[in-house]
């Protein structure tokens, strides 16, 4: 596993909330990724157990998307629109030619 240089544990209460990671992983990382299983730790009172996973990410943009996004729960952020660039002024030669 030496591709990953990003990595977060989550503990996770049952095993549906790890399927909704993995899906949102598949949806909206573009870069190498893993899963690893920790553990599981029973609770006192015997309900759902907690499950220790760790997440793995070769990229600093899906790790710090999925820590926001998902981890967090931090809504996405928008990206600022692109700039338009000042058309360019016709050099002499472009406006004596016609192009």
């Amino acid at each position: 596993m030496s591709g990953y240089a990003f990595e977060i544990t989550h503990e996770f209460k049952g095993h549906g909330k790890v399927d909704e990671a993995e899906d949102w992983i598949r949806a909206n990382v573009k870069g190498l990724w893993g899963l690893e299983f920790l553990g599981m730790e029973e609770t006192g009172g015997g309900k759902t157990p907690i499950l220790h996973v760790r997440f793995k990410f070769g990229r600093a943009d899906d790790f710090n998307r999925f820590r926001d996004e998902f981890v967090l729960r931090k809504a996405p952020t928008a990206r600022p629109p692109a700039r338009r660039t000042p058309p360019k002024k016709k050099s002499f030669w472009s406006r004596l030619l016609g192009d």
